[in-house]
């Protein structure tokens, strides 16, 4: 009897110990406050750090274009001379490869970029202390050449046409031209020009520097202007 007796009794653990339970999961007005100051804390914090957080991003962005332009292969780089005498907005234009060649390159096998694809050429304004992508007013066709690999001495970026012109080396007797593919020449259309499969058709074992460097210039005659 003495065991029914605590077993009923109102007062009993059990009954103290879910009450306790229901006191604990029973949030108090204190903590609610505090948690609506703390998502609200929150909030003010994320408005304040959302115009510092675009100004950081803007600043990345700009910085990995900068270093994107000023990546492009000088090496590659051609000089181009003015498109007209009375013009002097040339003088500090350059015919680009987007990319570095893929080496090495074994005659009759595709000339591709290092990520595989076809050569693209660029048109660049190095005038100023940034070099920036620019596009003349017109079309112009552009002529895909070989070149001794010797050429430019020492690796200067500043050469004449006359220069240019006297290190384009042409095939040998009886021989194909040393370039073949789907072009003759390509046309420069808003400061890009595409350029088709293209493969050397001979070795450079028979030049003296024994490698060929690939190049292009403004094609001689007369312009698209359309």
């Amino acid at each position: 009897m003495a065991a029914k007796r605590f077993l009923d009794e109102p007062g009993s653990d059990l009954d103290q110990q879910g009450d306790q339970k229901r006191k604990r999961t029973r949030p108090s007005f204190a903590s609610v406050i505090g948690e609506a100051v703390m998502v609200n804390s929150l909030k003010n914090l994320c408005l304040a750090l959302e115009p510092m957080i675009r100004r950081v991003v803007n600043e990345e962005v700009e910085s990995s274009l900068r270093r994107s332009t000023s990546s492009l292969t000088r090496s590659s780089s051609l000089r181009i001379q003015a498109l007209e005498s009375s013009s002097s907005s040339s003088s500090g234009l350059q015919l680009m490869f987007s990319k570095n060649l893929s080496l090495p390159i074994f005659t009759g096998s595709k000339i591709v970029d290092l990520d595989g694809s076809p050569l693209q050429i660029l048109l660049v304004d190095t005038s100023g202390e940034q070099m920036v992508s620019t596009r003349l007013p017109h079309p112009v066709r552009i002529e895909v050449v070989v070149l001794d690999g010797d050429f430019p001495a020492n690796d200067n970026s500043r050469w004449t046409s006359e220069e240019f012109d006297s290190n384009i080396v042409k095939e040998r007797a009886g021989k194909r031209p040393l370039l073949a593919g789907d072009f003759s020449t390509v046309t420069l259309r808003d400061g890009f020009a595409a350029i088709g499969e293209i493969e050397f058709t001979d070795n450079s074992s028979w030049i003296r520097s024994r490698r060929f460097r690939l190049g292009a210039r403004v094609a001689p005659g007369k312009q698209s202007r359309g």
